[in-house]
């Protein structure tokens, strides 16, 4: 499903860091083997599907609309999951109720989603502490909202909450509607395998199965050998770029149905690694647009990237174009041509360019876009994550820096008075 290709991934200066780091992952593997975090086996988690495809159905049932109001890590594992069945694309979602990911706080954006009748609308709020401020804001709108137009809570919203006393929790037994658990020792940016990011898949169409087996299929390797373990090999790429002073790593995918995962990689790496001093930043990008607006600034500009990209078979897909094409010559290379073979011309002619401009990347092939894979994909990611973290010695699964802003947004909250 999956070929992580690091033929070029490594030059002069990394290669002894990448030997180096490889000494210290083995130790963390070793460990990991005899000790395997929860992260690592929720591929093989079968006993909460039931709740999920209840949760789904109940709440689903006849929506036209769902907003999952959750923010970071909240939101944006499923956003990945859904965008594979065409959900946030140019496409559209192929099949069920269109799902909008409210994972942003903006007053005019919110105040417009919830005009007009919401009588097909349906909300799912994910926090959880159970007390995220942007989240309990987002449903405390959709509660009035909703009391406005006469409509029952308990038929209109579900949740996802820590388990405990909590403001989520509290909200919803005093509103009547259904909650799920949210796995005690998964944190928000390691949740796309729980009902976190399996539930708004769900809705979009996804075979939670697939999804899962996919993850365990890389999961898996955690039994070999530490050299033949892609996503410690990955990790110790990584690592090495950084002391040998690339402190970005550009991630681009050569697929719309890819483009959410870029933006799930960006928080999952920031927020894991950026401690003590050290991490790397993470960079965003989609093929092939950004070959137009980020290429000049990698071939041309500094040396202190590591790139990742992401492609899928796509010649001979898509829409073609006239053979009367050819009689122009400005156009006549194209004549013939699917869209898809443009795709694969273009993202094998960025992979070429950066190695011939000695830009040290890797290319990850996958065999389709489809549920299976992206688990593989997203599991590959938070286990390369959690090594990366070993090898610079932080923790993987805090964010002191996150909680200080917020508690001063809350201060500042609190200094405004009531409207």
């Amino acid at each position: 499903m999956l070929q992580q290709d690091l033929t070029h991934a490594l030059d002069a200066a990394a290669q002894p860091h990448f030997d180096a780091a490889l000494a210290v992952l083995g130790k963390a593997h070793t460990r990991y083997q005899n000790a395997p975090l929860p992260h690592m086996l929720l591929g093989d988690k079968t006993d909460d599907i039931a709740p999920m495809q209840s949760l789904a159905a109940t709440l689903g049932d006849g929506a036209e609309r769902i907003l999952i109001l959750g923010t970071g890590g909240s939101s944006l594992g499923a956003q990945v999951l859904a965008q594979v069945h065409g959900a946030l694309t140019p496409a559209g979602q192929m099949t069920g109720p269109q799902l909008v990911f409210v994972d942003n706080l903006d007053a005019e954006s919110y105040a417009r989603l919830l005009e007009g009748g919401l009588t097909a609308s349906r909300f799912l709020v994910v926090s959880k502490s159970g007390g995220t401020a942007e989240t309990m804001m987002q449903a405390g709108g959709a509660l009035l909202a909703l009391q406005a137009q006469g409509l029952d809570a308990a038929k209109h919203m579900g949740g996802i909450a820590g388990r405990g006393d909590n403001a989520l929790r509290r909200l919803a037994a005093a509103h009547g509607f259904a909650l799920l658990d949210h796995e005690d020792d998964i944190g928000g940016r390691f949740s796309v395998f729980t009902n976190v990011g399996l539930l708004p898949a769900i809705w979009a169409g996804a075979d939670v199965a697939k999804i899962r087996a996919g993850a365990a299929s890389v999961a898996a390797g955690l039994e070999g050998a530490a050299h033949a373990f892609a996503p410690l090999l990955g990790a110790a790429t990584q690592l090495a770029h950084m002391a040998a002073g690339r402190n970005i790593s550009v991630m681009m995918a050569y697929a719309d149905r890819l483009e959410r995962l870029a933006f799930w990689y960006r928080q999952l790496w920031a927020e894991s690694l950026g401690k003590q001093g050290k991490g790397s930043v993470p960079v965003n990008a989609l093929g092939p647009v950004d070959q137009h607006s980020q290429m000049q600034l990698y071939m041309a500009g500094p040396d202190d990237k590591f790139y990742t990209v992401l492609t899928q078979p796509t010649r001979g897909t898509g829409t073609r174009v006239p053979e009367s094409f050819a009689d122009d010559s400005a156009v006549a290379a194209l004549a013939g041509h699917s869209m898809g073979n443009l795709v694969d011309a273009e993202a094998r002619g960025t992979i070429d360019t950066l190695i011939e401009a000695g830009r040290p990347l890797r290319h990850m092939a996958l065999d389709a876009i489809d549920d299976a894979t992206l688990g593989a994909l997203l599991m590959h990611f938070q286990l390369e994550t959690i090594y990366a973290a070993d090898g610079l010695g932080v923790d993987a699964f805090d964010q002191p820096a996150v909680e200080a802003g917020k508690i001063r947004a809350k201060h500042y909250l609190s200094e405004m008075g009531s409207d």
